[in-house]
C-alpha cells in the first residue's frame, strides 16, 4: 500500500487543465465558461491509498524484458521550440517570416543567427506552454546571441550580410515577444534602426533576391508598427526604403502593402495634428478623407481577398449578431482586422474633434452628419470584429462553413448554417490565431462609442480564451476591462507582445 499524499479538492476538468478552480456550486466557473460538464469536488479528508503491488510487478518484468532506448528519440526543449515556431511563423504561405527557410538552408551556419532563432523559439515555446524552463533557456541563448551579433558588428563585411540582418529581426522579435511593460521606451526600435542602417550600406543590388526583399519588408513594417505605436514620426529612411522594395516588387499593390501606406499616412497625419501644423476643420477633414480612403480599399480588394458572410438561424456562444464571417486564410483576416481597428481609432478621433470641451458639437461649420457617420462607422466595424472571431476562438472553424461555399466569393450574398461548432479539447497549434484576437477585442471594448454590449461580449470572448485555450493575457485583458480600468490602445498593444504576436 502506497500513501499518495493530501487530495486536490479541485474537479478533474480544472486538474487536467492546470486550471485554478474556485469550486463553486453546482459547477465551478472555469467549466461554465467553457461549457464543460463539471465533475464535482473531492473529499480532501479521505486517504488517497493505492495498492501498487500488480504495478510493481510489472515495473520488475518490464525492466528485466527492456531494450535500450536510444537517446535519439529524447525531444529536446531547443528542438520542441523550433518545431512550433516554423509551425506558426515560418512555413507556410504568407508566414511573417517565411524567408528564414532560404537564409537557413543556403547560408553557412552562423553562431549569431542560430543563437536568435534559439532565443525567439524558446521564447515563444514559453509563452505557449508557460514553461519556466524554456523561458529560463530562451534568456541564456539571447545574452549568447547579442555577444555573436556584437561580434559581427565589428567586421564590415560581416554586419552587411543577410544572416546579422536576420539575426536583429529575431532579437527584435524576442524582445517583443518577452516585453511585459505597457511604455514605449527609447530602445523599443533600437534594433530595428540599427538593421535599417545596415540595410543603406549594401547597395540596390540586394533588392533583386526575393527571399531579401520579403526579409526587407518585414523589416519595415515592424519599424512602422513601432512608429505608429509609439508616436513617434516615421522614418524618411524607411519611406525610402519601402519605396525601392516597391520599384522592385510586383505585388506592391496587394491589399496588406496599400494598407500599411495608408498606416503610415495616418501616423503622419497624427503628428501634424499634434504639432499644430493641421487644425480646426482642416484637420477633420483630412481625417475624414483619410478614413474614404481605407474604405475604398476595403471595397477594392481581389476576390481572394475577400470573405464571405455567414447569416444563422441560432446564434452559437460566439456569435454576436446572427451573422459571422469567414476568411480564405489567417494573414486575410489579419488585413481585415487591422482595417477595422485603424477606422475605430481613427473615427473615434474625428468624434472628438467634432466635440468642444463640454462634450457638445461645436460650432465653427456643420459636423453634425461627420459626427454621425463617424459613430455608424465605428459601429460597424466593431461589429465586423465581432463577427470575425467565431472562425478562430476554437479549433474547428471549418465547421462554421457550408461544404458549398466558395471561400473567394463575395461577402454580399446571405447564406444559412444553423450548425455550431462542438465543444473539442483545445489544440495549442490554434494559439497563434486565437491570441490575435485579444488586441482587436480590447479596441472593441475600450471603445467609449459603442454600447454597453460589445464591450460585455467582449470580456466574455476573452474570458473564453483564458479558460478553454489557457492564454493567461486573455484573463489580464478581461480583468483589466472588468474593473473598469483605462489604458490607452497602443500601451495594451506593447503589453500583448505587439507585432511578435498581434499583427
Amino acid at each position: 500500500m502506497v500513501y499518495c499524499g493530501p487530495l486536490s479538492k479541485a474537479c478533474l476538468p480544472c486538474r487536467r487543465r492546470r486550471l485554478r478552480c474556485d469550486l463553486q456550486e453546482p459547477t465551478c466557473t472555469p467549466c461554465a465558461r467553457a461549457q464543460l460538464k463539471c465533475s464535482g469536488y473531492r473529499d480532501i479528508n479521505a486517504l488517497r491509498i493505492k495498492d501498487e503491488s500488480d504495478a510493481v510487478k510489472r515495473r520488475v518484468h518490464t525492466r528485466k524484458s527492456l531494450k535500450v532506448v536510444p537517446e535519439s528519440i529524447v525531444v529536446s526543449i531547443r528542438s520542441q521550440a523550433r518545431d512550433i515556431f516554423y509551425h506558426d511563423y515560418v512555413v507556410g504561405f504568407n508566414k511573417p517570416f517565411d524567408f528564414l527557410q532560404t537564409f537557413r538552408s543556403s547560408t553557412s551556419r552562423d553562431e549569431h543567427l542560430d543563437r536568435s532563432v534559439d532565443a525567439v523559439s524558446l521564447a515563444y515555446l514559453a509563452s505557449q506552454r508557460h514553461s519556466v524552463s524554456a523561458e529560463k533557456e530562451a534568456r541564456q541563448n539571447y545574452i549568447s546571441a547579442i555577444n555573436h551579433t556584437t561580434v559581427a558588428l565589428q567586421t564590415f563585411d560581416q554586419a552587411k550580410q543577410d544572416s546579422t540582418i536576420l539575426a536583429i529581426l529575431l532579437l527584435d522579435l524576442y524582445e517583443k515577444m518577452t516585453n511585459k511593460i505597457a511604455t514605449f521606451g527609447g530602445g523599443w526600435a533600437a534594433h530595428l534602426s540599427g538593421a535599417l542602417t545596415l540595410v543603406q550600406l549594401r547597395g540596390n543590388e540586394q533588392f533583386n533576391d526575393p527571399s531579401v526583399r520579403r526579409m526587407l519588408t518585414r523589416l519595415g513594417t515592424n519599424l512602422l508598427i513601432s512608429c505608429v505605436a509609439s508616436d513617434t514620426p516615421v522614418l524618411p529612411d524607411l519611406i525610402t526604403l519601402r519605396n525601392t522594395i516597391a520599384a522592385h516588387f510586383t505585388s506592391s499593390l496587394d491589399p496588406k502593402w496599400l494598407e500599411t501606406d495608408l498606416v503610415i499616412e495616418f501616423a503622419r497625419l497624427r503628428q501634424e495634428i499634434d504639432k499644430g501644423v493641421l487644425a480646426g476643420s482642416k484637420a477633420t477633414l483630412a481625417l475624414v478623407e483619410l478614413d474614404a480612403k481605407f474604405v475604398r480599399l476595403g471595397m477594392e480588394v481581389p476576390p481572394t481577398w475577400q470573405y464571405k458572410t455567414i447569416q444563422v438561424k441560432v446564434k452559437s456562444r460566439h456569435h454576436f449578431e446572427s451573422f459571422h464571417h469567414i476568411h480564405p486564410a489567417e494573414h486575410v483576416a489579419q488585413m481585415w482586422n487591422t482595417l477595422r481597428l485603424t477606422r475605430i481609432v481613427l473615427n473615434e478621433l474625428i468624434c472628438f474633434r467634432c466635440l468642444d470641451t463640454y462634450g457638445r458639437l461645436r460650432s465653427d461649420f456643420d459636423l453634425k452628419a461627420i459626427h454621425e457617420r463617424a459613430s455608424r462607422s465605428i459601429i460597424e466595424m466593431a461589429s465586423d470584429i465581432c463577427a470575425s472571431i467565431p472562425q478562430y476562438i476554437e479549433d474547428s472553424p471549418t465547421t462554421l462553413l457550408p461544404p458549398s461555399t466558395k471561400m473567394a466569393s463575395s461577402s454580399n450574398l446571405p447564406n444559412h448554417d444553423t450548425r455550431i461548432s462542438p465543444v473539442a479539447p483545445p489544440n495549442p497549434t490554434n494559439h497563434l490565431p486565437c491570441y490575435r484576437l485579444i488586441f482587436p477585442l480590447f479596441v472593441v471594448a475600450q471603445s467609449s462609442a459603442l454600447p454597453p454590449a460589445f464591450r460585455e461580449w467582449a470580456i466574455k470572448e476573452l474570458h473564453f480564451m483564458a479558460d478553454y485555450h489557457g492564454i493567461k493575457n486573455a484573463m489580464m485583458v478581461a480583468d483589466m476591462l472588468e474593473s473598469g480600468q483605462t489604458k490607452p490602445v497602443w500601451e495594451m498593444y506593447a503589453m500583448l507582445g505587439s507585432y511578435a504576436f498581434v499583427c
